[in-house]
């Protein structure tokens, strides 16, 4: 099993004293999120986590015409599952997958997609509450918005995705990119 939580990266932030090796989304964002993995093997069950998650957002949006937020490591990897599966064009997609996790990441998504479209939030939210303007975003244009959830140590993943996100692995690694440091575990309201 992995272990979830909020991280701040910054040069000077340096590392956490923990029995976890964490991999951040997107270290060079000053928030993101990571997953700790026990060693050994850490590098090997992050990169087969992150693929396997990737692989199921892709196919969780099939053949539609689709849109990815983010930057880092898993849009990537989104990414680069999706280059046999987008189909389509126009100016509004009908799913966009958010894998920032942050409130400017999902009021973007929920801005790009169009009416009846589908929002899939392949990266837990930072926050436990999120504001954002439902009625208008969500309830008026009638927009679903679904998780992709995490998939840890759950399904296979093609293995190029495997190898992608193992040549990412060091740059994720707070410990060799040195500047995430995991915060304390965050209550979360029910």
């Amino acid at each position: 099993m992995s272990d979830w939580r909020r991280v701040t990266c910054a040069p000077d932030s340096g590392s956490a004293a923990t029995d976890l090796v964490w991999f951040a989304d997107d270290p060079a964002a000053t928030e993101t999120w990571a997953y700790g993995y026990p060693a050994p093997d850490a590098d090997e069950r992050a990169a087969r986590d992150w693929a396997t998650t990737a692989q199921a957002a892709a196919e969780a949006v099939g053949d539609e015409n689709v849109q990815v937020e983010g930057d880092g490591v898993l849009a990537h990897l989104v990414r680069l599952a999706l280059t046999e599966t987008i189909t389509g064009s126009g100016p509004r997609p009908d799913a966009v997958l958010e894998t920032t996790g942050t409130t400017a990441g999902i009021g973007g998504a929920l801005a790009a997609v169009r009416p009846g479209g589908r929002v899939l939030l392949a990266a837990r939210p930072l926050d436990p509450t999120t504001p954002l303007p439902a009625y208008r975003a969500i309830h008026l244009p009638g927009v679903r918005v679904l998780p992709v959830p995490w998939r840890d140590g759950v399904g296979d993943a093609p293995e190029h995705l495997v190898a992608c996100a193992l040549r990412c692995t060091p740059w994720m690694n707070h410990r060799r990119a040195g500047g995430c440091r995991p915060r304390p575990p965050e209550s979360r309201r029910g």
